[in-house]
Formats: C-alpha cells, sequence, structure tokens
C-alpha cells in the first residue's frame, strides 16, 4: 500500500470517529434537552410534545397542573377551545373520560356542572349525553333525586309548574305521574311478613296469597271478630287505654282483610259506583294496607264508620305514640291518591311513626324520602 493510500485512510478514519463522536454528542444533548424540559414541566413528555404542536407550553406550564388537563393531551381530546374548562374539571377514572368531557362541554355544561355529573352520577352519564342540556345543579341538594327518572321530572314539571323541584321529584318518584295501579312493583311474601314498615299502594302490591301468620283477635266483642298482627293489636289496646283516659272513645269496624274479602268489597263498590269513583276510596286487591294485617278503621261510639272532628284530632296528635299513623289525613288525596280516611290508622311502630308524624308529610312521602 502506498504513501498516499495510507493518508487517505488515515484521513477518513479520523472523519469517522469525529462523525461518530459528533452523533453521540448529538445524542446526549438531544436528551439533555428533553429531560430539561420535562424537569420544567409536571406533564409526562407526550403531554409535553403536544403542547409544543399547538403552541400552548408556555400557556399551560404556567398554570397549575391538571390531571384532567393531561389526559385530554394524551388521548388526542384536547380542544384548544375548552383549555380554561378543563382546568377547573376534576379528574375521575372512568371510562372515555376524555370523550364524556368534550360532549358534555359540546352542550353547553360547564365545569361546577360537569364535576357534579362525573362525582354523582357516572353509572348513568349516557342519559345525560342522550339529553340536551338541563340544568342539572339545580337537583344537587335533593336527596331523593333519581336521574333514571330525569324525563318524567322534567314532563311532570311542564304540567305543574306550581310545584317547587323537591316537590316534584318525590312525586315523581311515589309514582303520581302514572295513572294508580298502571305501574306497580310487587312484594314478596317474606318481605311482607318480615318488615312491618312497607310501603302499600296503587303502586306497591302485596302477593295474592299473601297471608299475615300471627294475627290475633282484639278485645272488643261486638259479635264480629277483628284480628291484626300480633304487635299491631297489642299497640292498637294501649291506644284505646289512652284515648280512654281523655275521654275519647273509639271502636274498630275493619281490620285485617284477605285478599278475597277485598276483591269482593272492591267488586262491590264498582258495580254500585263504577271503576273511577271506587277507585277514589277503595283499594284494589292486593294493594290494601288491611291485607297487611297492619291497619284498622276506628269510629267514634257516636258515628257508624267515621270520627269525630274532635276525635279525629286526638288520633292526629297521639296516635303516633302508640306506633299509629293516620294514613290517609285530610288534604292529602291528591298524594295518597285516596279520598281522605280520618278513620283509617296504620301500624308502623312507635320510633318510625312518631318520625313521620313529627315530619308532617304522609307516609307516601316520608317513604320516598327516607326509606327508600
Amino acid at each position: 500500500m502506498n504513501k498516499w493510500v495510507k493518508i487517505s485512510l488515515s484521513v477518513l478514519l479520523v472523519i469517522l470517529i469525529i462523525f461518530i463522536i459528533s452523533i453521540t454528542i448529538l445524542k446526549i444533548f438531544s436528551s439533555k434537552t428533553k429531560e430539561e424540559e420535562k424537569d420544567k414541566s409536571a406533564y409526562n413528555l407526550t403531554s409535553v410534545n403536544v403542547m409544543k404542536e399547538l403552541d400552548l407550553y408556555e400557556e399551560i406550564n404556567n398554570h397549575e397542573y391538571s390531571k384532567t388537563v393531561e389526559v385530554l393531551l394524551e388521548s388526542n381530546n384536547f380542544k384548544k377551545e375548552y383549555l380554561n374548562y378543563y382546568y377547573d374539571i376534576e379528574y375521575k377514572n372512568i371510562t372515555n373520560f376524555s370523550t364524556i368531557i368534550n360532549r358534555l362541554l359540546d352542550k353547553n355544561y360547564n365545569s361546577e356542572e360537569i364535576n357534579y355529573i362525573t362525582t354523582n352520577i357516572s353509572d348513568n352519564i349516557n342519559i345525560i349525553l342522550n339529553m340536551d342540556y338541563i340544568n342539572i345543579l339545580a337537583y344537587k341538594d335533593i336527596t331523593n333525586f333519581d336521574i333514571s327518572k330525569i324525563e318524567r321530572y322534567l314532563s311532570y314539571q311542564e304540567e305543574n309548574q306550581n310545584y317547587d323541584l323537591a316537590t316534584i321529584v318525590t312525586y315523581v318518584n311515589i309514582g303520581l305521574d302514572k295513572e294508580g295501579y298502571s305501574e306497580y312493583t310487587t312484594y314478596t311474601t317474606e318481605e311482607a311478613l318480615n318488615d312491618l314498615t312497607i310501603l302499600v299502594n296503587k303502586y306497591h302490591k302485596l302477593p295474592d296469597d299473601y297471608e299475615p301468620n300471627d294475627l290475633v283477635a282484639l278485645s272488643y266483642n261486638s259479635g264480629y271478630t277483628y284480628t291484626l298482627r300480633r304487635e299491631a293489636a297489642t299497640a292498637y289496646e294501649e291506644l284505646v287505654s289512652a284515648a280512654l283516659l281523655d275521654n275519647v272513645i273509639i271502636y274498630p269496624f275493619s281490620a285485617y282483610r284477605s285478599y278475597n274479602t277485598q276483591n269482593k268489597l272492591y267488586n262491590n263498590y264498582v258495580a254500585r259506583d263504577g271503576v273511577k269513583a271506587a277507585d277514589t276510596y277503595s283499594a284494589r286487591p292486593g294493594f290494601s294496607e288491611h291485607q297487611l294485617g297492619l291497619a284498622i278503621d276506628v269510629r267514634s261510639n257516636t258515628l257508624l264508620d267515621n270520627l269525630t272532628e274532635k276525635d279525629y284530632e286526638w288520633m292526629l296528635s297521639n296516635s303516633y305514640e302508640y306506633g299509629f299513623i293516620v294514613r290517609y289525613p285530610k288534604g292529602c288525596q291528591h298524594i295518597t291518591q285516596f279520598m281522605e280516611e280520618p278513620w283509617h290508622l296504620r301500624y308502623l311502630g312507635v320510633e318510625l311513626a312518631t318520625k313521620v308524624h313529627n315530619s308532617g308529610l304522609t307516609y307516601d312521602e316520608y317513604y320516598d324520602l327516607y326509606m327508600k
């Protein structure tokens, strides 16, 4: 090999070494620069790159770190026009979070509303996504609000604009936006036997064959035997004795009634007055509290099937102390869906009856608000 060839090879080798060193230095410098950029940002590298592409690096990093912003940047769902909203939206670990946030913002929900939705109704967000904007925060302090009924609330509100929103929610939950008996749930025999507080009305039914297993006869002797479940019967005897001390004399005129008895009674009323009228004062078979064995109709000693005004007032003011409430009080027909029945008492137990009495609510309302 001649001298010039050796020199050329040496030069090439030097150039190659210099090139390799340069590339290595550039890589080190580039890596260092990226690390420095990452060190200056609380966001991950993917988010940083997207910020730069959108020319938002300085703006976002000058703001307090937001997990929501980072997730939106990472997911390629980031919308520049919503940046200020993203800052105030709390990140939630829910499926399709970034897509949901944008869809809600597209519907004109603000950050506060979105935080409420993702925190309180995350399992039912699709209901909101499939509707036009609604003032969702108007419901946030209504404890018995049920998002699955939102369309019913809105519809009932349009028809009853004199009611406040809390009343709308309770009435719809009871079922008052639907015709009585059109939709109802049926208890099991076990539920009816084991729970003295169950709600029976036009939307909650007892099994046709339900019969209490602890019926006992009341001490009142008139040639007809009236029965109640044992606990209610004991409480009723105490109620009668307490009333007598205040010169209030009451007698039973109806207590436990079987499904078949109620069926005959209701059909007789229908034959006499028609279905529409009968439904205002008589429960259909299976929907009567009397079948529970926890309801009793009482009368004053001067009347055949009612209480005097004085005796009614005593009952309103005192029956709860013995576990009973006046189930269909005056002025509440629009809620109970039965005409007022001052004589109809329902046993709940002293503790619950006291709470219902103190609330000033019908049992239908109280049950939905505090027990369901």
